[in-house]
């Protein structure tokens, strides 16, 4: 049981450091990229995707050490604001073209509608048992 809490873990921790360096650095290029990216538009989609790297290590180290059940619209929520973020620095790096700006929009269209449901379905517990 430890072995596998170290080894999720480690796994974690490398996914999440791969997403934030990736999202973070000006050059997409690094040892976490295993292809050589010479252009912006491609830059994006690989900063867009290590969003999804990032929320990936932070929900399998918080799955690891939290007893509390988490749903899957929180998983989504942290997924996809992740990805937000990470075309944000997109736009910092590799500037604005039609495409990232329509994912973008559509993403913040996408994560308000579930953050408003996922609030909606809260509000719905009921905790009298």
């Amino acid at each position: 049981m430890i072995i596998t809490k170290i080894v999720l873990t480690l796994c974690g921790a490398i996914m999440f450091l791969m997403g934030l360096t990736t999202i973070v650095l000006p050059d997409v290029n690094s040892f976490f990229v295993p292809v050589n990216v010479d252009n912006d538009a491609m830059a994006a989609m690989v900063r867009t995707y290590a969003g999804f790297f990032l929320a990936s290590g932070y929900l399998t180290i918080r799955f690891v050490y939290s007893s509390s059940k988490v749903q899957v619209g929180n998983i989504l929520l942290y997924i996809f604001g992740c990805m937000i973020l990470s075309r944000l620095f997109s736009f910092m790096y590799e500037g604005f073209s039609d495409h990232s700006l329509y994912s973008f929009f559509v993403g913040v269209i996408l994560f308000l509608s579930m953050y408003s449901l996922q609030r909606k379905r809260k509000n719905q517990i009921s905790y009298d048992l």
